[in-house]
Parts: structure tokens; C-alpha cells; sequence
């Protein structure tokens, strides 16, 4: 068996090499050839040898020729890039440049600017150090002064002809400097209003001519040779010219004169061809018309200018004033808080909005019955310096509902008319004596009040404070009289006034019920709650009349409407809680009389009330 094994291997021995002999006579690769001579375990051959040792140096040159591939590779990539990056570079810059360009352009094309062109002036005053440069300047500083004074809600971006810094004198300059091609490019494409105009010696004084664009010139004479006269006389004539709203609502409404013009000017804007100049000439002309008394038309101005734009805000504040005025108060309160929900864009000064809105949220307080407001309002005032002159209304009317005679005595008046501050005095002051209800002192503060009116009323510069008598004069003057027992007096005057006003109504009902008419009295409180749901002084006025007829039931409806319409007012407070104790509801009227200090901390009325409920000993509990 072993013998077979060996013969076996050997035979195999044998065939092994013929195998390798085989393969290799196969291929023509001498690689392959040499690899297998190397295989055989034989000694190489100097043939064999040579091509792997070349081979293994070709494979080496590879190695190191693929190395110095990937690097170019690599540098190739970071080249690529740099170049990509210095294209985007130069795009960038390119796109800045173009940018730049069509900034300019665009910023030419819609310029509006106010160019003075020096005045030809006389040698005489040329000498004096007048010469023409120095004149434009005074022209250019009236302007400038003119479009300062003319703060409006409506933004300075919205008139046709907004100069905004671009008020200047024409130097002229050679070369092509900077300023020379902004020069041309603004008179290319933009708008200039160009100023020329004399001024010469005659013999009647000084003259001087100004010319607004192509528009022939107009001479202004002094015969006192007034330099300053003269320019403030030509600066009015360019901003009128070129800015009639603006101008229009610099004039004066208090002189006559004035005030015809403006509203010759505003009435000539109603039919420009622009709504946003119509509706604001609208909105204009109702100031005007406000001021001049006829409150019905300005309403009807304002409706005209709502037609344009249905959220124009002065619009609507301006609305609000007038029902307002008119007494009208549910209305005015609607008006005022959807005026406040307004949006305001850029087509109005944000800063005016929102300062109108201090002073008005006083208003609108003293309507409510709000003594969160008024404190809001007066914060604000104070905080933004708006309206100092009017900051004595918030003073005042908080000290009224506050019942502090302190706080209203320290009120300071403006002192700008003398005879309206003191009927503005005797007006507030005639509000507190009606709520104490001394006869002797209301007896004094209404004479007091009549002869401040009578004085102002001789001197006042327009009809509108005679026109808010029958909704603000009328009213207060009969419930004066009425608290005085003059009640053939209180009847006649309040007879006069309107039967759509809030306030008219209840003092009907305070007419009638001063003379024992209490069907009568609850008749007009009945149409004032209806006139102002939302209002709280008629359901108070009806609250107190149920309670003094002993329908303490019915009674506590009403107060307790008033004291949830008007939380912060102190008198719907204390009422409420007076109906409260009468009920022996003793820990809800303490609860309320607790509420009413806090916000009147000084009513004696008050005080004594919640001193008697607490001194009062508490209800038996029930077996």
C-alpha cells in the first residue's frame, strides 16, 4: 500500500512542472513568464530578474506619477476656485455698481426740489452786504420756516411738491464735479422748482419780484423799505404756489381774512385731480367749517372725504369731535374707538397720530366716565410733552371725577387769551359747584360762568364756542338753575336744546325731576339710556331717581350697569353700593364703597357713607 502512495506522489512530482511549463507557454506577457520562472523555486534567471526589477521601478515611476496627478489635481481644484470666487466677486461688484447707478436714477427721477437762484439786487444795497445770494438765503429760511410750521397727521411724503431737505440755493459750479451731475440728472429726470425774481429801488420804497417756475412774477412794495416784509411776503407766494395744503393749513383760522383764504384754497383742492389731495382738502375744509360753527357742514365735509378713503384716520377722529360737539356721545365714543383700530401707513406722521391720541383718550374718558383713561391720557401728555396747553382738560376733568376741589383749583389755564382762560376757569369750576350742590356756592360759580362767557363771547375770534352752547353751555346752566330752585328758567333754556344729545336729555330729567315731575324725569332718562346704551351717567341718573322713590329692586339694575359700564367712574361706585346698604347687603356695599375711595379718596359724601355702613351693626342671622 505505501509503495502505491509513493509511486502515486511521484508520478505527481512529474506532472507538476510539464503544468507550470504549460501555463506558461500560454501567455506572451513576460511579467507573467518571469513570475512563474520565480515560482518554480529554481534559480531566477538573469532574463526574469531584469524584467521584474523593471517592472517593480515602472510600478515605483507609477506610483509617483499618480501622487503628482492628485496634487495637480487638487491645485487645478483650488484654482478653479479662486477664478470662481474672483467672478463673483466681480458680479457682485458689477451688480453694486449697476445698483448704484439705478439708485441714483430713480432718486433723480422722483427729487422735488426748491432751487433760489441768487436775486438781482442795486448796487446800493449790494453794498450794504444785501447781495443777491444773501436775499435767496432769507427767501430759502422763510420757506424752510413756512414748512416747519405746517405740522399736519399727513406725512410730509404724500404732497405733491416735498422738499423735505431739498431746499437750496443755485451756486453755479464749473467742471464736472459731483454736485454739477447730480445737478443734471435731477434736472433731467427729476422735478426742480426753480426761484428767480429783483428786487429794485422806486420810488414808492422797496420792491421786490418773484417768479415760481414759468409762472409770471409777482411785485411786493414796501413803502417802509422792509427787506425782512418783503421776503416773508414772497416766501408766503412760493409755498402757497407750490404747496397749497401746507400753506393753507399754516393760515390762521382766528383772522378773518386768513381764514377766507384757506378755505378758498382748500375748496380749489377739492376738485384736484388726485383723491389723496381731494380727501385731505376735504378733511381741511371741515376743520375750517368746525371752527366756524357749522358743525353740520363740517360733518358733511368729512362724509365727503370718508367717501375716498372709508379709513382715513383724521377723517375719522375729526368725526368723532364733531358728534361729539353735538352732543352725540354714543356716537363720538363708537367713532373715537374705531379710530383707534385704524391702520396708519406712511401716508400720515405716526409721532402727530399718536400724540392727538393723548389728548383725545381724555376726551374720550371724560364721555366714558373713565378714570383709567384720563390717568392714561395725562401720563401720556406729560411722557411726550404733546399739547402742553391742553394738558389743564385732562387736569381738570380728573380732578372733577376724582371729586378732589384741591386738585382742580391747582389746574393752571393757558394764557393766551386771557377771557378764555377765565371762562375755562369759571366753566370747570361752575362743574364742581353742580356736584357739591351748596346753593350759595353754585349760586356764585354760575354768575361767575355767565359773565366770563358774556366777556368772551364779545371778543372771540370765531362762532365756534357760542355754537357748543346748547350742547355743553345750555345744559350745565339749566341744571344750575334747577339745583337752585329756578325751575321756570331751567325749563326755557333747556327747551332750546337739541333732543339728539346725550347730555340734554338727562338734564331734561333733571329739570323735571327738580320740580317733582318723576314720570317725566324717568321719561327722559328712559331716551338718554336709548341715545347711549353703552353709556353709564343715564343709568346712574335712573338708578338714583328709583332709589330716592324707595324701588330698590330696579334700582340696583341700573346702578350696577352703570358700575359695570364705567368701572373706574367713583359716583357709579358709590351709588351702587348705596343700594347695596339699603338692601342690607352690607359686605357687597362695603366691597363697593372700598372701590369708590380708592379712585376718590377725598369725596366727604362718600366717606361719610361708608362710615355710617360701618358703624351700622351687621344683620341678625336669620333662626
Amino acid at each position: 500500500m505505501g509503495e502505491i502512495v509513493i509511486a502515486a506522489a511521484a508520478e505527481t512530482a512529474k506532472r507538476r512542472p510539464r503544468a507550470k511549463r504549460e501555463r506558461a507557454a500560454e501567455s506572451d506577457n513576460p511579467v507573467e513568464i518571469a513570475m512563474v520562472a520565480a515560482s518554480s523555486g529554481r534559480p531566477l534567471p538573469d532574463a526574469a530578474r531584469n524584467v521584474l526589477e523593471k517592472h517593480a521601478l515602472l510600478i515605483d515611476c507609477q506610483a509617483e506619477l499618480a501622487k503628482a496627478q492628485t496634487v495637480e489635481i487638487r491645485l487645478r481644484h483650488v484654482g478653479e476656485r479662486v477664478r470662481a470666487a474672483m467672478w463673483a466677486s466681480l458680479a457682485i461688484l458689477a451688480f453694486l455698481l449697476v445698483a448704484l447707478v439705478i439708485s441714483v436714477v430713480v432718486k433723480a427721477a422722483r427729487s422735488d426740489a426748491l432751487i433760489v437762484q441768487g436775486f438781482r439786487v442795486p448796487p446800493s444795497l449790494a453794498a450794504t452786504g444785501l447781495t443777491g445770494e444773501v436775499v435767496a438765503t432769507q427767501v430759502l429760511d422763510k420757506l424752510a420756516e413756512l414748512q416747519e410750521n405746517s405740522e399736519s397727521t399727513r406725512a410730509a411724503s404724500t404732497y405733491a411738491s416735498n422738499w423735505e431737505d431739498e431746499l437750496k440755493i443755485d451756486i453755479p459750479n464749473t467742471g464736472a464735479t459731483t454736485d454739477q451731475v447730480w445737478k443734471l440728472l435731477r434736472g433731467w429726470l427729476g422735478k426742480e422748482t426753480r426761484i428767480t425774481g429783483e428786487v429794485i429801488e422806486t420810488g414808492a420804497g422797496l420792491a421786490l419780484t418773484a417768479r415760481v417756475g414759468a409762472m409770471p412774477g409777482r411785485r411786493f412794495v414796501s413803502e417802509t423799505r422792509s427787506l425782512d416784509e418783503l421776503v416773508t411776503r414772497a416766501a408766503e407766494l412760493i409755498y402757497r404756489s407750490s404747496q397749497p395744503y401746507r400753506y393753507a393749513i399754516t393760515l390762521p383760522i382766528t383772522d378773518p381774512v386768513k381764514r377766507k383764504e384757506r378755505l378758498e384754497l382748500l375748496r380749489e383742492l377739492t376738485a384736484d385731480p388726485s383723491e389723496l389731495e381731494r380727501k385731505w382738502a376735504y378733511n381741511g375744509l371741515a376743520v375750517v367749517l368746525r371752527e366756524e360753527g357749522d358743525f353740520r357742514g363740517s360733518l358733511a365735509m368729512i362724509d365727503k372725504a370718508l367717501a375716498i378713503d372709508p379709513e382715513m384716520v383724521p377723517a375719522t377722529g375729526n368725526q368723532a369731535t364733531i358728534y361729539q360737539l353735538l352732543g352725540q356721545d354714543q356716537k363720538y365714543v363708537e367713532t373715537m374707538k374705531r379710530q383707534y383700530a385704524l391702520p396708519l401707513n406712511e401716508e400720515y406722521d405716526r409721532r402727530i397720530v399718536e400724540a392727538n391720541n393723548c389728548l383725545s383718550r381724555a376726551r374720550l374718558g371724560s364721555v366714558t366716565r373713565s378714570i383709567a383713561d384720563l390717568t392714561w391720557s395725562l401720563e401720556c401728555l406729560e411722557r411726550t410733552g404733546a399739547f402742553v396747553n391742553s394738558t389743564y382738560y385732562t387736569q381738570a376733568q380728573l380732578a372733577l371725577m376724582r371729586r378732589d376741589p384741591q386738585a382742580l383749583a391747582a389746574v393752571t389755564y393757558p394764557d393766551t387769551n386771557p377771557l378764555l382762560k377765565n371762562l375755562n376757569a369759571a366753566s370747570y369750576d361752575l362743574s364742581r359747584a353742580l356736584l357739591d350742590r351748596v346753593p350759595a356756592d353754585l349760586a356764585t360759580s354760575l354768575a361767575r360762568y355767565r359773565a366770563a362767557l358774556a366777556a368772551y363771547s364779545a371778543t372771540a375770534p370765531t362762532p365756534y364756542y357760542r355754537a357748543t352752547l346748547p350742547t355743553f353751555g345750555w345744559p350745565a346752566e339749566a341744571e344750575a338753575l334747577s339745583a337752585l330752585g329756578r325751575h321756570r328758567e331751567a325749563e326755557a333754556l333747556i327747551a332750546r336744546t337739541p333732543l339728539d344729545c346725550y347730555d340734554c336729555l338727562r338734564v331734561r330729567g333733571h329739570v323735571a325731576r327738580g320740580i317733582g315731575n318723576r314720570a317725566a324725569a324717568q321719561s327722559w332718562y328712559l331716551k338718554a339710556a336709548g341715545q347711549g346704551p353703552r353709556l353709564a351717567p343715564a343709568f346712574l341718573d335712573w338708578g338714583r331717581l328709583l332709589l330716592d322713590s324707595g324701588r330698590l329692586q330696579t334700582a340696583e339694575v341700573k346702578l350696577r350697569e352703570a358700575a359695570r359700564l364705567a368701572p373706574t367712574w367713583p359716583d357709579a361706585r358709590k351709588y351702587y353700593g348705596d343700594v347695596l346698604a339699603r338692601q342690607g347687603k352690607r359686605r357687597e356695599a362695603l366691597a363697593e364703597y372700598a372701590a369708590a375711595t380708592r379712585l376718590a379718596p377725598k369725596w366727604t359724601e362718600l366717606q361719610q357713607a361708608r362710615a355710617r355702613l360701618q358703624r351700622s351693626p351687621p344683620p341678625s342671622p336669620r333662626a
